[in-house]
């Protein structure tokens, strides 16, 4: 994960297209590591709850960090003046993490990845182009 983080360019302060460069890096990150993201998928959805607190502690302080460095030094002139920013950003983030729970899903295995992980960035892409269009100028 600190591989995805440290890699995530903080010169280009379109929020989309930051997504989406994030989203590749891990896709590929995922495809070199895909038996990693396999437990890490089953350990989330464990139903044992000390499962979840061990998992929640130690991928916590990673997901905040990345989180972080994703909206550090966003260019937020590009959004148009009528939009209220902080909603816009928020309703952004469901979408993106409402799209790729969907598409956890739909995956069996992280192994499968490389046809699936093209497919679904390029879903996104049409997904992220009518937000842009709603909220950039």
């Amino acid at each position: 994960m600190d591989k995805i983080i440290d890699e995530i360019d903080l010169n280009n302060g379109d929020l989309f297209d930051r997504i989406y460069n994030v989203g590749l890096k891990k896709l590929y990150v995922q495809m070199e590591f895909p038996h990693l993201f396999d437990l890490m998928t089953a350990a989330v959805a464990e139903d044992s709850e000390a499962v979840r607190d061990s998992i929640a502690m130690k991928l916590g302080p990673v997901y905040s960090e990345s989180q972080k460095k994703l909206y550090e030094n966003i260019d937020y002139s590009l959004f148009r003046e009528d939009v209220d920013v902080e909603k816009a950003i928020e309703i952004l983030s469901w979408t993106m993490n409402g799209y790729a729970d969907k598409a956890i899903e739909q995956l069996t295995s992280f192994e499968d990845l490389s046809d699936f992980g093209k497919k679904y960035l390029e879903e996104w892409e049409r997904y992220s182009e009518i937000l842009k269009y709603s909220f950039y100028k």
